[in-house]
């Protein structure tokens, strides 16, 4: 085969392709521009300058930095990343800034929760926040922040809460944590557990917008969960279907005074039903054993009058 002609004839039909406009996809990757508002976020502090250019990150390229954990932001609607290495000078001391735009302060919370353990020792930055180790990760309205340090040493943890605060305090719009989380009765609760899961909850695609929340109930710990509803025709629907799925598993719901009680395939107990004051939740406590069936029904209980509460 003459060699040149071949070549000739892929670059015809890659100029064919241009031109018939089918390589968009890339070519408007390329012409994202970062928006200078999270650049703006980043404080100025004496004695550190910037270590390289800054980098934007988008849907399509997160992966690029974040390569296997690109799909869980992208489930909470992730739209900017702005990175930004910095340097101590006359020293080693390093910081590398992430500031993650995700469009909604619950879907900032989520991602927050999904990567934050109860262990986590908190700090008073931004609507809330942790340190681990070297590193201090927080909210602060629609932004998910972490902040990554190197040979800081004793200054470790007030150099990156003062650089925290400062970024924070930068944030536009802070509304706080997400309303619903103030619904979980304190009595009981894990702290730190709670979390917000805005996809496929409990592993029902019908399900969505949940939240959850850890209990220790007699040395065993369970779960308890609300689902934010628009109407209460929706509140039954994901209830009644949430109840016809695990029949399909033989689970088979039996009707209680304040909702429904099922025995999962686990042998473990779950509590359902619907609540708040407009009664558009569905919420419910799971994971259950049966020494503890007593609590979780009188928790499940108490999670109902809670959700019922002034502004919900």
């Amino acid at each position: 085969m003459d060699m040149t002609n071949a070549r000739q004839r892929v670059v015809a039909w890659a100029a064919l392709f241009v031109a018939a406009g089918l390589v968009f996809a890339p070519a408007a990757a390329q012409d994202r521009k970062a928006d200078p508002a999270l650049a703006a976020l980043v404080p100025r502090l004496e004695g550190w300058k910037e270590d390289g250019a800054p980098r934007s990150f988008f849907p399509e390229t997160l992966y690029e930095y974040i390569d296997g954990a690109a799909e869980n932001y992208l489930s909470y609607d992730f739209r900017q990343l702005f990175v930004v290495d910095l340097k101590k000078e006359g020293t080693e001391a390093a910081l590398t800034v992430e500031v993650y735009d995700m469009g909604l302060p619950g879907n900032a919370f989520g991602i927050f929760g999904a990567e934050r353990y109860p262990e986590n020792a908190p700090v008073a930055v931004g609507d809330l926040g942790y340190l681990e180790g070297e590193s201090l990760n927080f909210v602060a309205g629609r932004y998910y922040v972490k902040l990554l340090s190197y040979g800081l040493k004793e200054a470790t943890a007030p150099t990156l809460t003062d650089f925290g605060q400062k970024l924070a305090a930068a944030a536009p719009g802070k509304g706080g944590l997400p309303p619903l989380l103030a619904a979980f009765p304190k009595e009981g609760l894990v702290a730190r557990s709670e979390r917000y899961v805005r996809k496929n909850f409990l592993g029902y695609e019908f399900l969505h917008d949940g939240y959850t929340a850890a209990y220790t109930i007699n040395g065993q710990e369970v779960e308890a969960f609300l689902v934010a509803a628009g109407a209460e025709k929706e509140a039954e629907d994901m209830l009644h279907r949430l109840l016809e799925s695990l029949a399909k598993d033989k689970e088979l719901p039996e009707k209680i005074a304040a909702g429904y009680h099922i025995k999962d395939r686990y042998a473990q107990n779950m509590y359902i039903g619907v609540a708040g004051a407009k009664r558009n939740m569905l919420c419910g406590v799971r994971r259950v054993p049966d020494a503890a069936a007593a609590d979780g029904e009188r928790l499940f209980k108490a999670l109902i009058e809670a959700a019922a509460g002034p502004g919900r």
